[in-house]
Protein backbone atom coordinates (compact mmCIF):
# COMPACT_ATOMS: atom_id res chain seq x y z
CA UNK A 1 0.00 0.00 0.00
CA UNK A 2 1.39 3.40 -0.96
CA UNK A 3 0.88 6.48 1.16
CA UNK A 4 -0.30 9.60 -0.62
CA UNK A 5 1.94 12.60 -0.07
CA UNK A 6 -0.87 15.09 -0.62
CA UNK A 7 -3.71 15.63 1.82
CA UNK A 8 -5.58 18.50 0.10
CA UNK A 9 -5.83 20.14 3.55
CA UNK A 10 -3.59 23.00 2.40
CA UNK A 11 -5.66 23.92 -0.63
CA UNK A 12 -7.32 26.76 1.26
CA UNK A 13 -4.09 28.47 2.33
CA UNK A 14 -3.64 26.82 5.73
CA UNK A 15 -1.09 24.32 6.99
CA UNK A 16 -0.41 22.55 10.26
CA UNK A 17 2.24 23.14 12.86
CA UNK A 18 3.80 20.30 14.81
CA UNK A 19 0.90 19.68 17.20
CA UNK A 20 -1.84 20.12 14.64
CA UNK A 21 -2.52 23.85 15.02
CA UNK A 22 -3.72 25.19 11.66
CA UNK A 23 -2.14 28.46 10.56
CA UNK A 24 -1.94 30.54 7.38
CA UNK A 25 0.75 29.40 4.96
CA UNK A 26 2.37 32.83 5.25
CA UNK A 27 2.48 32.73 9.07
CA UNK A 28 5.95 33.86 10.19
CA UNK A 29 6.66 30.39 11.62
CA UNK A 30 5.92 28.76 8.26
CA UNK A 31 7.86 31.44 6.35
CA UNK A 32 10.87 31.06 8.65
CA UNK A 33 10.84 27.28 8.38
CA UNK A 34 10.58 27.58 4.61
CA UNK A 35 13.69 29.76 4.52
CA UNK A 36 15.58 27.34 6.79
CA UNK A 37 14.45 24.44 4.62
CA UNK A 38 15.89 26.20 1.55
CA UNK A 39 19.17 26.77 3.40
CA UNK A 40 19.28 23.11 4.35
CA UNK A 41 18.77 22.11 0.72
CA UNK A 42 21.58 24.44 -0.34
CA UNK A 43 23.87 22.88 2.23
CA UNK A 44 22.95 19.51 0.76
CA UNK A 45 24.15 20.73 -2.63
CA UNK A 46 27.36 22.02 -1.03
CA UNK A 47 28.03 18.66 0.63
CA UNK A 48 27.35 16.84 -2.64
CA UNK A 49 29.85 19.09 -4.46
CA UNK A 50 32.60 18.63 -1.87
CA UNK A 51 35.31 16.03 -2.34
CA UNK A 52 34.56 12.95 -0.23
CA UNK A 53 37.70 13.49 1.84
CA UNK A 54 36.89 17.09 2.82
CA UNK A 55 36.58 17.17 6.62
CA UNK A 56 34.00 19.99 6.44
CA UNK A 57 31.42 17.60 5.00
CA UNK A 58 30.75 16.16 8.45
CA UNK A 59 30.43 19.60 10.07
CA UNK A 60 28.01 20.69 7.32
CA UNK A 61 25.97 17.52 7.79
CA UNK A 62 25.80 18.21 11.54
CA UNK A 63 24.72 21.77 10.77
CA UNK A 64 21.94 20.36 8.59
CA UNK A 65 20.75 18.26 11.52
CA UNK A 66 20.77 21.33 13.77
CA UNK A 67 18.76 23.27 11.18
CA UNK A 68 16.18 20.49 11.25
CA UNK A 69 16.12 20.72 15.04
CA UNK A 70 15.53 24.49 14.76
CA UNK A 71 12.66 23.87 12.33
CA UNK A 72 11.12 21.48 14.85
CA UNK A 73 11.45 24.08 17.59
CA UNK A 74 9.76 26.70 15.42
CA UNK A 75 6.94 24.33 14.47
CA UNK A 76 6.42 23.55 18.16
CA UNK A 77 5.00 26.26 20.36
CA UNK A 78 7.58 25.77 23.11
CA UNK A 79 10.63 26.83 21.02
CA UNK A 80 12.80 26.32 24.08
CA UNK A 81 16.07 24.44 23.87
CA UNK A 82 16.27 21.73 26.53
CA UNK A 83 18.94 22.76 29.07
CA UNK A 84 20.84 19.50 28.58
CA UNK A 85 21.15 20.07 24.82
CA UNK A 86 24.67 21.38 24.28
CA UNK A 87 24.73 20.73 20.52
CA UNK A 88 24.13 24.38 19.64
CA UNK A 89 26.76 25.88 21.96
CA UNK A 90 29.24 23.18 20.94
CA UNK A 91 28.70 23.94 17.24
CA UNK A 92 29.09 27.68 17.86
CA UNK A 93 32.49 27.03 19.46
CA UNK A 94 33.47 24.77 16.54
CA UNK A 95 32.45 27.38 13.97
CA UNK A 96 34.29 30.17 15.80
CA UNK A 97 37.41 28.00 15.96
CA UNK A 98 37.24 27.29 12.21
CA UNK A 99 36.64 30.97 11.42
CA UNK A 100 39.54 32.10 13.63
CA UNK A 101 41.94 29.54 12.15
CA UNK A 102 41.05 30.41 8.56
CA UNK A 103 40.74 34.18 8.70
CA UNK A 104 43.68 36.23 7.58
CA UNK A 105 44.89 39.22 9.54
CA UNK A 106 43.85 41.47 6.68
CA UNK A 107 40.89 43.76 7.02
CA UNK A 108 37.49 42.31 6.01
CA UNK A 109 36.37 43.03 2.46
CA UNK A 110 33.51 42.02 0.24
CA UNK A 111 34.22 39.39 -2.38
CA UNK A 112 32.61 38.65 -5.71
CA UNK A 113 31.02 35.19 -5.35
CA UNK A 114 32.48 32.57 -7.64
CA UNK A 115 35.88 31.04 -8.10
CA UNK A 116 34.41 27.57 -8.37
CA UNK A 117 30.94 26.07 -8.37
CA UNK A 118 31.44 24.94 -4.77
CA UNK A 119 32.57 28.39 -3.61
CA UNK A 120 29.64 30.04 -5.41
CA UNK A 121 27.15 27.63 -3.78
CA UNK A 122 28.72 28.34 -0.38
CA UNK A 123 28.27 32.08 -0.95
CA UNK A 124 24.66 31.42 -2.00
CA UNK A 125 24.15 29.39 1.20
CA UNK A 126 25.71 32.27 3.17
CA UNK A 127 23.17 34.73 1.78
CA UNK A 128 20.34 32.29 2.56
CA UNK A 129 21.66 31.91 6.12
CA UNK A 130 21.42 35.69 6.50
CA UNK A 131 17.84 35.63 5.22
CA UNK A 132 17.02 32.87 7.71
CA UNK A 133 18.52 34.88 10.53
CA UNK A 134 16.45 37.95 9.58
CA UNK A 135 13.25 35.88 9.47
CA UNK A 136 14.16 34.38 12.86
CA UNK A 137 14.56 37.85 14.37
CA UNK A 138 11.15 38.77 13.00
CA UNK A 139 9.71 35.57 14.47
CA UNK A 140 11.35 36.29 17.81
CA UNK A 141 9.30 39.47 18.21
CA UNK A 142 6.23 37.31 18.89
CA UNK A 143 7.59 33.85 19.75
CA UNK A 144 10.32 32.53 21.99
CA UNK A 145 13.48 31.43 20.23
CA UNK A 146 16.54 30.42 22.23
CA UNK A 147 19.57 32.74 22.34
CA UNK A 148 21.93 29.89 21.38
CA UNK A 149 19.89 29.26 18.24
CA UNK A 150 20.19 32.91 17.28
CA UNK A 151 23.96 32.89 17.92
CA UNK A 152 24.36 29.77 15.79
CA UNK A 153 22.57 31.38 12.86
CA UNK A 154 24.80 34.44 13.12
CA UNK A 155 28.00 32.34 13.16
CA UNK A 156 26.75 30.09 10.36
CA UNK A 157 26.86 32.81 7.72
CA UNK A 158 30.36 33.85 8.83
CA UNK A 159 31.51 30.22 8.66
CA UNK A 160 30.05 29.78 5.16
CA UNK A 161 31.80 32.98 4.02
CA UNK A 162 35.19 31.78 5.25
CA UNK A 163 34.63 28.25 3.96
CA UNK A 164 33.83 29.66 0.51
CA UNK A 165 37.13 31.56 0.52
CA UNK A 166 38.99 28.40 1.59
CA UNK A 167 37.59 26.19 -1.21
CA UNK A 168 38.06 28.61 -4.12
Amino acid sequence: MTMKIYTKRGDQGKTSLRHGERVAKDDIRIETNGQIDELNALLGIVVALMPADNPERERLHNLQLLLMKIMGMIADSSNVLPSEDKSFSSMIVDLEHYIDENTSKERFCFVVPGGSLLAAQLQFARTKARTCERRMWTLRRDYTLDDEVMRLMNRLSDYLFILALCVQ
